[in-house]
This record gives structure tokens, sequence and C-alpha cells, in this order.
């Protein structure tokens, strides 16, 4: 004998508000061990607030990808990039590979603190977005450490 209507979509929003508070909590482990592993984190980065993660994730969806974690950069204006030519503006941490729950995360920093930390950071994201806080553009780090600039 199955569930009746009400009983399965009662059932259904259990489940979807059980899996909703799972992931916050996983979320806000990650913050915390962001916070716990990165020097000086709260004087140097912050978290997005809703509005700014929803943003950050709409722009991310329309970045044209050739792969789970790869930028199909045949169809961006971009160039490749040093830690020495790259130009320190704020940008907003954007890990492309991952735990489900990382993609809910970013943070905003200056890139040059990004990449001072990129050894903890790459931990966060192998393939690493870091996005010019005007949404004009990115940096992005691919697994190598090969660091792309692009305009979007």
């Amino acid at each position: 004998m199955g569930l009746n209507a009400e009983q399965r979509r009662r059932f259904e929003e259990l489940s979807a508000a059980r899996k909703k508070r799972s992931r916050t909590l996983a979320v806000e482990r990650i913050k915390a061990e962001m916070r716990e592993d990165i020097r000086d984190f709260d004087k140097r980065y912050e978290f997005a607030e809703e509005a700014v993660a929803d943003k950050l994730k709409e722009t991310l969806d329309a970045l044209p990808c050739w792969k789970p974690g790869g930028i199909d950069f045949t169809r961006l204006e971009h160039r490749e990039i040093t830690p020495e030519t790259a130009e320190s503006r704020r940008v907003w941490f954007c890990s492309l590979c991952g735990s489900e729950e990382i993609f809910d995360v970013f943070v905003s920093g200056e890139l040059s603190d990004f990449l001072s930390d990129y050894d903890i950071w790459s931990y966060y994201g192998a393939y690493m977005l870091l996005m010019f806080e005007d949404f004009g553009g990115f940096v992005y780090i691919d697994d190598n450490g090969k660091m792309t600039e692009a305009v979007i």
C-alpha cells in the first residue's frame, strides 16, 4: 500500500527541507574551515551576501564551458597572466570543482591575497575562477596553476 497524494506531498516537503538544512550546515562548515585555515581571514576576506551570490551563480552559468571546471576561452577575449603581471583588484572566489556545497561559497578579497594564499585556496577548488567585483571579467586558474584573464 503506497502513500496517498497528500502524504507524498508532505514527504517531499520534509525531504526537501532536510536536504536544504543539510546543505546549509555543510556550507557553514566550509566557511568555518576557511576562517580557520586562512591567516587573517576576517581582515582580508568576506563572504558574499545572498543577492551577490545569486548574481555570481547567474554569471557563472552564462560562461562558455568546454568541460566541468573548464572555460572555453575561444569564445572570450583573454590573455595569459602571471602573478607578476596580474593587476590587483577586488575579486570573488568561485570554485568550479569540488563538493556540491562549495559552489554556494563565494568570498571577496584582493586578487593579490588570493594569489599569495593560492595553496590554501586551491584546496577549495583546483579550478578557480576569481570574478572581478564589477562582473566585467575574471581570472581563471586551472589545476596546474596557469592563470588566464578574460573579459565578459
